[in-house]
């Protein structure tokens, strides 16, 4: 018989994302191919590309011919309520910066 007393993990338990650097190898592909796979991306300080990746990601990375060093694994989670605004905040928001381009102050 089924241990049915575990619950279901909510969407996303358990998976992670990755912070990591990403550098050209020797002859292969340049950095802003990157851009072609789609991946959340900024410039390294130290001359490469970090990026958030997941486990998929990262062997497209790889398998374009990419350097990949993994910082640290990040937990996929709800974005806290707080960090959200409403639609209506932000439309109030853009309205005036809209309204403000034109002026002096904008």
């Amino acid at each position: 018989m089924p241990d049915t007393s575990r619950t279901e993990p909510a969407p996303g338990a358990g998976r992670l994302r990755f912070e990591a650097t990403v550098q050209a190898r020797t002859g292969a592909a340049d950095l802003e191919r990157v851009a072609d796979l789609d991946i959340d991306r900024l410039p390294d300080p130290e001359g490469g590309m970090r990026v958030l990746v997941d486990a998929d990601d990262c062997r497209r990375l790889l398998e374009a011919g990419y350097e990949v060093h993994l910082l640290r694994a990040l937990p996929v989670r709800p974005l806290k309520q707080r960090l959200v605004n409403a639609d209506h905040d932000v439309r109030a928001w853009l309205d005036q910066r809209v309204r403000n381009a034109g002026t002096a102050d904008g």
